[in-house]
This record gives C-alpha cells, sequence and structure tokens, in this order.
C-alpha cells in the first residue's frame, strides 16, 4: 500500500473496541465504510436530537453506541440485525448460538459493491469467516483483528479453572463445531492477524497459526478521560481493586483466597464488575472486602482514581484494557502473564507480574503494597508514564504503519 490515503473496509456487527478503530481509520484518512449493527454518530443532528428527548435512563444503554467524531457518510448500520439478536438473548436462548447466527447473517447481507470499492478490509474475530473468503476471491487483502486468545486455549482454560473451583463453575458452554470452523477458516484466510498482546499471539502460534502471519498492536486507552487525581489519597484505608467480570476465569477466587490469608486491617478490597446471583453467594464475608458490582463506564474513571492498586490475576484474556486504564490513572498493577501485561509493565516498576493461577506470589505482591505503601507514590509516577505510551491516536498510527507494509 502507497503512503496516499486508501480506501478501507471495516466490519464489526456489535462494538467492542471496533469504534476506537474506525476512529482512528478515519482520522488518518483511511476510511471508507463502517459497517456494524446498530451505531449512532454524534455528528448527527438526530442523535443529539433523540439524546435530549429520551430519559435519563436511556442515555448509559445508548452511550456505547455513540461514535464520536465520525462524519455519519461513513457509517453503515444493520439495526434489524442486531435487534434481533438483542431480542433472542433477552429470552434466554444460546449465547454463542445467537451471536454466531448474527454474525453469519451480518456477513451474507453485506453489499457487494462495498468489498469491491474498497482497498483492503479489516474484521474481527468470530464475524469475519464469509468476508474473509470474498475477499480473497477479489483479490483484497483481508486484516483479522483477534481480540481474545486462540478458542481451544480460552477453553481449555475454562475447563482447567473450573476443575480447580468446582464451585464456582457455571456449566462451560463448548465452541460449537462449526464455529470453530468458521474461526479456523478466518486464521486461514487473513493477509495479517492483527493481536493485542504477545499472550493472544502465543496462544495462536500453539494451535498451528504461522507466526509470521501475526501482527501485535496494543490497544490504546483515553489519557484524558483516565488520569491520575488532582490531589493524592491518603491511602487510608490501602484500597486494592478487581475490575472485571466476577468469575472464575478471571482469578476471582485465588483474590479471595489470598486476601483471607493477608487478613490486612487497613486495607479494602473492593469487587468491581458484573456479577451473577450464584457468585455473590459464594463471596464470603470477609473484613474490608466490598461487593460493587457492575458500574457504568462513566463513572469508572472516578472509582479508579479512589483506589490504589489494581488486582488482576485472569488465567486468559485478549488483553485486559482495564490495566490501561489502570495506568493511565495513576494504579500500578497486579496481574498475570496470560494477559497484557508483559507487553506494558516491568515486574516492580509500574506493579507486578505473576504466574496465572499461583496463590502465593499474588499474596506477597499484594502484601508488597500492604507493608510498602510509600512505594505506590513512586509506581503511580510510572504508571503514568508507562499508559503515555499507549494512547488511541498511537494505536491508530501502528495501525496506519500495518496497513502500508501489508496491504
Amino acid at each position: 500500500m502507497s503512503d496516499s490515503p486508501q480506501p478501507i473496509l471495516l466490519l464489526h456487527p456489535g462494538t467492542q473496541y471496533s469504534f476506537q478503530v474506525a476512529r482512528q481509520l478515519f482520522r488518518n484518512g483511511n476510511l471508507y465504510q463502517f459497517w456494524t449493527g446498530f451505531a449512532l454518530t454524534d455528528r448527527k443532528w438526530s442523535t443529539r436530537l433523540l439524546q435530549a428527548c429520551l430519559p435519563r435512563r436511556w442515555h448509559k444503554r445508548l452511550a456505547n453506541r455513540v461514535i464520536a467524531g465520525l462524519p455519519s457518510k461513513h457509517l453503515r448500520t444493520m439495526p434489524f440485525v442486531e435487534l434481533k439478536a438483542i431480542r433472542k438473548l433477552g429470552r434466554g436462548a444460546s449465547h454463542q448460538s445467537v451471536l454466531h447466527q448474527r454474525n453469519q447473517t451480518f456477513q451474507q447481507r453485506l453489499p457487494a459493491s462495498a468489498i469491491k470499492n474498497a482497498s483492503a478490509i479489516i474484521g474481527f474475530d468470530t464475524s469475519s469467516w464469509i468476508i474473509a473468503d470474498k475477499a480473497r476471491q477479489l483479490g483484497k487483502p483481508f486484516f483479522l483483528d483477534q481480540s481474545i486468545a486462540h478458542p481451544l486455549v480460552n477453553q481449555a482454560t475454562s475447563e482447567l479453572v473450573a476443575n480447580r473451583f468446582p464451585e464456582w463453575s457455571t456449566t462451560i458452554e463448548r465452541k460449537l463445531p462449526e464455529v470453530l470452523a468458521c474461526e479456523s477458516r478466518e486464521h486461514e484466510l487473513a493477509t495479517k492477524i492483527v493481536v493485542a498482546s504477545s499472550y493472544t499471539k502465543q496462544t495462536l502460534v500453539s494451535q498451528g497459526v504461522p507466526a509470521e502471519k501475526i501482527v501485535i498492536n496494543s490497544y490504546g486507552v483515553d489519557l484524558e478521560l483516565f488520569h491520575p487525581p488532582a490531589i493524592l489519597r491518603s491511602r487510608q484505608p490501602l484500597r486494592f481493586l478487581f475490575l472485571g467480570l466476577v468469575s472464575a476465569r478471571k482469578g476471582v477466587p485465588l483474590l479471595l483466597e489470598a486476601w483471607r490469608s493477608l487478613a490486612p486491617k487497613e486495607a479494602e478490597l473492593w469487587l468491581v464488575g458484573p456479577i451473577t446471583s450464584q457468585e455473590r453467594r459464594l463471596i464470603p464475608d470477609l473484613p474490608g472486602l466490598e461487593i460493587k458490582g457492575k458500574v457504568p463506564f462513566e463513572e469508572l474513571p472516578e472509582l479508579l482514581r479512589q483506589c490504589d492498586v489494581l488486582v488482576f490475576p485472569s488465567y486468559c484474556e485478549g488483553f485486559a484494557l482495564v490495566l490501561l486504564e489502570a495506568l493511565a490513572s495513576g494504579i500500578p498493577i497486579i496481574t498475570t502473564e496470560a494477559t497484557a501485561g508483559p507487553d506494558l509493565i516491568q515486574n516492580g516498576r509500574e506493579g507486578f507480574l505473576i504466574d496465572s493461577g499461583n496463590l502465593d506470589p499474588l499474596r506477597e505482591a499484594m502484601k508488597y503494597f500492604i507493608d510498602h505503601p510509600s512505594e505506590i507514590e513512586r509506581m503511580s509516577v510510572a504508571a503514568r508514564q508507562c499508559a503515555e505510551k499507549f494512547s488511541w491516536d498511537s494505536y491508530g498510527d501502528r495501525w496506519q504503519k500495518i496497513l502500508q507494509e501489508f496491504a
């Protein structure tokens, strides 16, 4: 691809971070069209009117569907495909089956002209096998954005965790054979596979995906939204934060074991994130432990500024954006090698890296902060400096280089 702007077609039936990719492609003058399920652009008067007329409680529901700064001429949607899937999920249908059908319908309804008029196509894992095949037929480069670890590694990890913490185990929904086949086809057809972490690359390579086909592009963070507090906390009590889905795969049972054994008198542990009633019943009443539950995204920056250390002992992640959000907020992190942690921090500088599933290193890392609270200030400065290397604009610039080199 030349250095001049090229028409890139971006496809994602849901949300995730695809809105950020769309914004960055537009910023660099490369976005042809962004096709998605349901989205609004803040540059359209009808969006502003809708926001003004809707009750306040609906604003939060629409927040992650509004793309800031993207002209409507670049946005194409299939709202009925998305709304049909949402309705089925609300009725209790299988999450995996519903999304697989949604993704298939989304691809089938994409106009052929969209692919023909693009110089290259970017699609996302689990929703691109049909598009990737059409791109190859037309001789168009196809870039697969792989947001998670290889599905077989992810599944094996879930089963391992379920065996270790059976009381935490909800029914593991194994990947349907047709879904696995479609994901394998995506890996085969992709010109390049773009992943966000070294760990994700390792899982793909372990399952036979050629290493030379994979490019790492770490995500970004909004450095204005997530920032350290203007006035530092007194750190009394010292406050640890877990932020994410409260589940066994995220390492929560292990974290609770560590907290129970530490039994700190001058510290708190906040669990923030979606939690089922079944898992809430499994959490013991421990001193200093607070279950906050799910918090709206717009409240996360201030919540992070109320805490001192992020603890994220996950067994398997594609990246974990919360790591960057914490670092940008000046919060040191404790996380595992099965996240983007090794790509972001140096052990002992911005936090600590530990082996997933290992209780002793997790306990010792937390104990270090309890015993040396003055170290948090040093690590906080390093954390913010680290995050400043990972703005969304930097992420977009790296995408630009990838497209220029391989398309």
